[in-house]
């Protein structure tokens, strides 16, 4: 299978003036050790602070913060009105399938069970520059993932930007 993008390239960008201190991009590809631990690229972890937030993602991923950036997300999360139903699902779902993480000296993270058993990631990861996160993948999930999104990335881009630019 061809690889739209080859995986790991990236770059951590730092802008100043803008909404991200830090931009991940870029995929690497990793594998967990016997004891559910990844070891993150050198260049991911040290844009990261020593602790970090990892929680379930979309579409079947995990999602890396930094501290800063979940309490951030947290703070618009609990900004919504509990009194709405689908508040309280994204809610209980966020909070409770997020674990406060340390990486370790050798730039390692234990993965939770219940994080793994959630975005079916059994050895062989990818890992995503996705702006302010870090998403973490099982790699044949991601590749089928990106397959079908690179097909319908024109399409989609379209319908974001409300559709073509007239010359």
């Amino acid at each position: 299978m061809n690889q739209p993008f080859p995986i790991g390239k990236s770059d951590i960008i730092g802008v100043s003036g803008r909404k991200w201190e830090k931009m991940f991009t870029g995929q690497y590809q990793h594998n967990l050790d016997t004891k559910n631990r990844l070891t993150l690229p050198s260049k991911l972890a040290e844009a990261l602070s020593t602790n970090i937030y990892l929680s379930k993602g979309f579409d079947e991923c995990l999602e890396i913060r930094t501290e800063a950036e979940f309490n951030k997300y947290s703070e618009k999360l609990l900004s919504y009105s509990s009194n709405s139903n689908d508040v309280r699902k994204i809610q209980r779902v966020f909070f409770s399938m997020s674990s406060k993480i340390e990486i370790d000296s050798n730039k390692r993270i234990l993965i939770p069970t219940n994080l793994l058993e959630i975005s079916g990631i059994t050895k062989a990861v990818i890992l995503v520059g996705v702006g302010e996160t870090i998403e973490v993948w099982d790699e044949e999930k991601f590749k089928k993932y990106l397959n079908e999104a690179t097909k319908q990335y024109e399409i989609v881009a379209e319908k974001i930007a409300g559709g073509k630019n007239e010359k």
